[in-house]
């Protein structure tokens, strides 16, 4: 895996989450980060030890302006976050 990367998953890809298409909560920030690391062939999806979990808008009057951040033990953190097409963004930053 790259230093950072940036995985686009379609909202659908989650479709049997009560938060999809409706607001975060920490175990659908985190399945959007399995999801992602599965994109990205991450070999080691069993033994993903999440630690943090947060969530704010970065502007309070913009809906589409909130953003997750995820901390696992190893491979990095994560940036978790909507665009305005039903997409799921993650930007993946390793650990150095």
């Amino acid at each position: 895996m790259r230093d950072t990367e940036s995985i686009t998953l379609h909202e659908d890809e989650m479709e049997n989450h009560p938060n999809n298409y409706n607001g975060w909560s920490r175990e659908y920030a985190q399945m959007a980060v399995l999801k992602a690391l599965e994109k990205m062939k991450y070999e080691e999806l069993n033994t993903i030890e999440f630690t943090r979990y947060s969530c704010a808008k970065t502007d309070p009057e913009r809906a589409y302006s909130e953003v997750c951040f995820v901390e696992t033990k190893s491979p990095g953190y994560f940036f978790v976050m909507r665009d305005m097409v039903d997409h799921i963004n993650v930007i993946y930053n390793r650990w150095d």
